[in-house]
């Protein structure tokens, strides 16, 4: 059985060797190295951190007789501490095995500090780590999400006057997620769920890699929010749209990708637009027919799986139930032998 501890520094070579000899994966997985690790004495802090606290991914490395045979890079979903997502998993050839272990070393480690849930998304066409994770750690599996990408970018003629979209604010944060969480499929919602704090604004915005341009689609009539979607971009050249509407809103999709395009406009004149559509959500499908209708190619396919750390069962206490007792101690025979 592999030994597993904490990423070091010095582990970052053997790595990038491993990795490389690794075929079907891309350049950005290739170019792990030194800019992926978190140095020290910064990793040390976040890792004696309680989950609330912690503000930076944590990696483990498993090896055997000196040999770095797998990593794992666990990264907590934001502002979310109960919930963490597995964004990274390298293993050497015939390393099932030791995914597993990495996989189970993990859950084990945060589920016992307070962990909720785990997350993962993996390609479609990966056939193997599909098996590793549903039928090796016990992940189950939570339909999928789609990359659809604009093929040419236009602005098209708007049914909606702009003075229904305005920037959004904190305090839109309950309305946000409730209409993300109302959209979602009722057995995937337990697992997929997401809190008010999750969907705020953060302090510092600058000083993270990803930006989001967060913005509400409102009915002017009674002020009441139909729609939320976020802008991200972590190189100001490949933006991706994530959009949530209240179903008697869904026609208005084409409105809301057009004012997106009108703001990145306003930022950059040559870019590449996406548009993240989730299977798990009641109108994945109804999304997935309007993007092909209209001009977007889907490029990646991810099947979501959720591990539960632990599911609160609600007892019924119309029911009694009877004392229990134990003892390894036998009682002394009423006759001699």
């Amino acid at each position: 059985m592999a030994k597993i501890r904490n990423l070091a520094l010095r582990d970052i070579p053997k790595l990038k060797r491993m990795i490389s000899m690794i075929s079907n994966l891309s350049s950005a997985d290739v170019g792990f190295g030194y800019k992926s690790y978190v140095p020290f004495p910064i990793n040390w802090i976040n890792r004696i951190l309680p989950l609330q606290l912690k503000f930076a991914s944590d990696s483990y490395v498993a090896f055997d007789e000196n040999k770095v045979c797998g990593l794992i890079t666990l990264k907590q979903q934001e502002k979310n501490p109960q919930s963490w997502r597995i964004s990274k998993l390298f293993l050497d050839e015939n390393g099932y095995d030791i995914g597993r272990q990495l996989v189970s070393f993990v859950i084990a480690r945060y589920g016992a500090m307070g962990a909720n849930t785990f997350t993962v998304k993996v390609d479609e066409n990966h056939e193997e780590l599909l098996e590793l994770f549903s039928k090796g750690c016990g992940f189950r599996v939570c339909a999928s999400e789609q990359l659809w990408e604009m093929q040419e970018i236009k602005l098209a003629p708007a049914s909606l006057d702009k003075k229904f979209f305005r920037p959004f604010k904190n305090s839109d944060a309950q309305a946000a997620a409730g209409i993300y969480n109302d959209l979602i499929f009722p057995h995937f919602r337990y697992s997929l769920a997401r809190k008010p704090a999750e969907f705020e604004n953060v302090l510092c915005s600058g000083l993270y890699k990803t930006s989001f341009f967060r913005y509400v689609l409102e009915d002017g009539s009674n002020h009441s929010i139909k729609g939320y979607f976020s802008i991200q971009t972590s190189d100001n050249e490949n933006f991706i749209l994530n959009v949530d509407l209240v179903s008697a809103f869904d026609e208005y999709l084409g409105d809301v990708i057009n004012f997106a395009i009108s703001q990145i406009l306003m930022r950059k004149k040559n870019f590449k637009l996406y548009f993240r559509n989730k299977k798990y959500q009641t109108n994945g499908s109804k999304n997935e027919k309007y993007l092909a209708e209209n001009g977007f190619k889907n490029v990646k396919s991810q099947i979501v799986l959720v591990k539960d750390y632990y599911k609160r069962i609600q007892e019924d206490d119309r029911y009694t139930k009877p004392a229990i007792a134990f003892s390894e101690i036998s009682r002394k025979p009423a006759f001699k032998i």
